[in-house]
């Protein structure tokens, strides 16, 4: 069974090695070069598919079969592949990208069996800042530091794809070699959204209620989802930072050992965004209180419990502001 299986949440890892997978296959053989096909789950006919892997093409040797979003082939379509790749063709071989597969099926039995199913989970947020360091060193020979590689992070999410796009933004403004720093990020990573974010955390982790709407408006305006969830995990993560922070200072932590424990940019995060006033603008008994409620509240907005943008806004402004 020539079938390659690629699963797991992260998707460019797993693209990464489909494509090298495929041109390890494709440099087995000498001669023509194979004829590939891709197909889309979404629009895929399992029947022609079946039929072209069972199929000589006309005019090359091999065929390599790339079904991409395999998870959404019907059930009744994918059984019907799977049981037309059971048959060896050594002529064709399949490749395909899947969410995930069933492991207890006998196919993804038999694909782990061969050595053929490989599986990419996305990285903890805390390895987050490792895997970038390594990706920017590895991909695009620069060094990272961890306290930048946490800036980048928190400017562009937990998203792989999107982080490892930013690095090539970067690779390519800079010049061949140079470090990335933290002016690189702020210039380069989708500048405004930089501006927003922080202005919106500053706003919030400050009490300043005057910024703190148009801070949240801006960031709603500038997201691709409107529905708030994603400005209430933001708020999250900064608070949960700060409330760390703050039990740190209440144990008697200096700036510096605040500054280590959390990868803090001096001239960023301590002086222009001032993380420590922030931090003991509450106490942490009040952080804490803060947390419970923004878990409630993105729980409710998954829920659809607000209809209206103005509802999430109001929302967001208590908890932000209190």
């Amino acid at each position: 069974m020539p079938v390659y299986a690629f699963s797991g949440s992260d998707d460019l890892r797993k693209h990464e090695a489909l494509d090298a997978e495929l041109a390890k296959w494709e440099a087995s053989e000498s001669g023509p070069a194979p004829v590939r096909e891709t197909h889309f789950g979404e629009e895929l006919n399992a029947g022609s598919v079946a039929e072209s892997y069972q199929t000589p093409d006309l005019f090359a040797p091999r065929k390599a079969l790339i079904l991409r979003n395999y998870d959404k082939v019907n059930a009744a379509g994918r059984e019907l592949l799977e049981r037309a790749f059971q048959s060896d063709n050594p002529q064709t071989a399949v490749f395909l990208s899947v969410e995930k597969l069933d492991g207890r099926s006998a196919f993804a039995k038999a694909l782990d069996k061969a050595g053929r199913l490989f599986d990419f989970k996305l990285p903890y947020d805390n390895k987050i800042p490792a895997w970038l360091m390594d990706r920017a060193k590895q991909r695009y020979s620069r060094k990272l530091s961890p306290s930048d590689a946490q800036l980048l992070q928190d400017i562009v999410g937990n998203e792989p794809a999107e982080l490892d796009h930013e690095l090539e933004k970067i690779d390519t403004f800079l010049p061949k070699g140079q470090a990335i720093t933290t002016e690189a990020i702020r210039d380069i990573v989708s500048p405004l959204k930089v501006h927003t974010i922080f202005e919106y955390q500053k706003a919030a982790g400050l009490q300043k209620p005057s910024d703190f709407l148009p801070a949240l408006r801006n960031l709603l305006d500038n997201s691709s989802e409107n529905s708030g969830i994603g400005a209430t995990m933001m708020l999250f993560s900064h608070f949960l930072k700060l409330s760390r922070i703050r039990a740190m200072l209440d144990d008697g932590a200096n700036e510096h050992e605040i500054a280590e424990a959390f990868k803090l940019n001096r001239f960023l995060h301590i002086e222009k965004e001032r993380y420590l006033d922030q931090a003991r603008s509450r106490s942490l008994a009040r952080w804490k209180k803060i947390l419970t409620r923004l878990a409630s509240l993105e729980w409710e907005l998954k829920q659809g419990r607000y209809s209206h943008r103005f509802e999430v806004e109001m929302a967001l402004v208590s908890l932000a502001l209190a």
